[in-house]
């Protein structure tokens, strides 16, 4: 018997497992490749507002002052986002987690440093 034969003998189970098993890998692989293009100048959705990556913040956006302020630690070591001023501190992001903190209430530049890495600097605009 050749395969062409032995497909046409499965079940009406088999096919309707298979069936299933197709449309459920194509619904995970459509759910793979979605993404989310909005933007927004505050924290939304688990979008991080600071990135820390390779022992530097590499992606700082402005927020609202009030908003809710998502830190995202990609190191794999813990970091701190603590402002020059004092204004907010997140204390120890451990590598790999995200935290939040909120942003200052008066708009303007805030500077900001690791507490760890004395090396790590960046400014946070709150409008």
């Amino acid at each position: 018997m050749n395969r062409g034969q032995g497909l046409l003998r499965m079940t009406v189970m088999q096919r309707r497992f298979y069936a299933l098993l197709a449309v459920a890998a194509l619904a995970l692989g459509l759910a793979a490749c979605s993404s989310s293009s909005k933007s927004s100048s505050s924290s939304s959705g688990g979008a991080a507002d600071i990135t820390i990556s390779g022992t530097a913040f590499t992606d700082v956006k402005p927020v609202k002052a009030g908003a809710t302020v998502t830190v995202k630690n990609e190191d794999g070591f813990a970091h701190t986002v603590t402002a020059d001023n004092g204004e907010f501190n997140t204390n120890n992001i451990d590598g790999g987690k995200t935290v939040t903190f909120t942003a200052p209430s008066t708009p303007g530049t805030y500077k900001f440093h690791c507490n760890i890495h004395s090396s790590m600097h960046s400014e946070l605009v709150v409008t």
